[in-house]
């Protein structure tokens, strides 16, 4: 009965979700249009006054910024590469690169949310609390060191603090139930790719936003340097989310690499809470969170088997899935609630690990 009951209630919650989607983007849309054009000046004008008085100039920095992301020639040229190590040295050789996850992350996660609703809902958010709060009660805690340092001096330091502080958030994700549920949505493609790293719910982009700006804001340093540095780490972070067979050989020492983040994602029980670097692999050595995995490639995905997977790249399919896993967390949170899990099956898939651990090995034939 549990079972029928979750499968029947999630394409439901998916299409509720897809209706409340489309009603609030109508809605802003008719704002938007009678706020732009109901002046004298016409419609293109009064957007454009709308645009500058509705955003402050580091947010319309960040949006153009944004852009030159996408249109990067080296973002492009990274895909390019990528997608020729994917043939090439493939960490899971029966996985195409033109897999349904890999079109479903680039149509529903990488054009559909982060260029557009989630992005938007995290930098306009994030970026505008944090900043504001910080002017409000942190100006103390600034730090000019321009007359003491060199420019790329200051942007290493910062590069760095960061890098610990994002190592540390991911961390605290993993370990904080509610967080999970949030973050487990980047977890759960079963088909890793470079846009695997565009998987990622608005709310989380929301916290790691603003929590990259801490040490910008410390330092004093310029908005566009810090759109650049972002810009560096969000082309290095969907480099290694790729299907990629390597290791970078003694690099792996100071660098997250492709096998190491694939043991992040790992469904392995020993591989569980390891490796939560995004540049550096420093932290996790220092901390004792690193996992070699034994240079494996294994399985990656979440242990919830009621989640809303992409099964078809039709695009009604990856939009009713991208509607559906952006609900996940707070179908969660519900279920925390109404029943006190976090998982519909969580205790079946427990019993089921440990009668697979007591099992013999399987017969490597089959």
């Amino acid at each position: 009965m549990t079972d029928q009951t979750d499968k029947g209630q999630r394409p439901l919650a998916a299409r509720w979700g897809l209706i409340v989607l489309a009603i609030t983007l109508a809605a802003l849309a008719a704002y938007i249009g009678v706020e732009a054009c109901g002046g004298e000046s016409g419609c293109y004008e009064g957007a454009r006054e709308l645009w500058r008085s509705a955003l402050p100039p580091e947010i319309r920095s960040q949006l153009r910024m944004a852009l030159v992301f996408v249109f990067s020639p080296w973002l492009w040229i990274a895909v390019v590469l990528v997608f020729i190590a994917e043939r090439v040295w493939p960490a899971r050789k029966s996985q195409r690169v033109f897999s349904v996850s890999m079109l479903h992350d680039f149509f529903g996660w990488f054009l559909l949310d982060k260029l557009g609703f989630g992005f938007l809902f995290a930098l306009i958010f994030g970026y505008s609390l944090v900043q504001g709060w910080w002017r409000e009660n942190m100006e103390w805690a600034t730090l000019d060191l321009t007359p003491h340092l060199p420019m790329w001096a200051l942007l290493l330091i910062s590069f760095v603090f960061a890098d610990f502080l994002n190592w540390f958030h991911h961390l605290v994700r993993h370990k904080i139930p509610l967080l999970w549920m949030f973050h487990a949505v980047h977890h759960s493609d079963r088909e890793m790719n470079i846009f695997t790293d565009d998987r990622v719910h608005p709310i989380e982009k929301l916290v790691a936003s603003g929590i990259m700006l801490f040490p910008q804001l410390i330092l004093r340093i310029d908005v566009e340097w810090t759109a650049w540095m972002l810009l560096f780490q969000q082309l290095y972070t969907h480099v290694y989310h790729g299907n990629i067979r390597t290791r970078y050989g003694p690099l792996r020492y100071l660098l997250v690499t492709p096998q190491s983040h694939r043991i992040h994602h790992s469904i392995e029980h020993d591989h569980i809470d390891k490796n939560f670097g995004v540049i550096f692999s420093i932290w996790d050595r220092i901390f004792g969170t690193h996992h070699d995995g034994d240079g494996g490639y294994p399985q990656t995905g979440v242990e919830d088997e009621g989640f809303p997977h992409e099964s078809s790249a039709w695009p009604d399919s990856i939009l009713g899935r991208y509607v559906a896993q952006f609900f996940y967390p707070f179908y969660q949170a519900y279920l925390r609630v109404t029943t006190g899990s976090w998982y519909p099956k969580r205790a079946d898939t427990e019993n089921a690990r440990h009668e697979e651990t007591a099992a013999p090995p399987a017969d490597p034939a089959e």
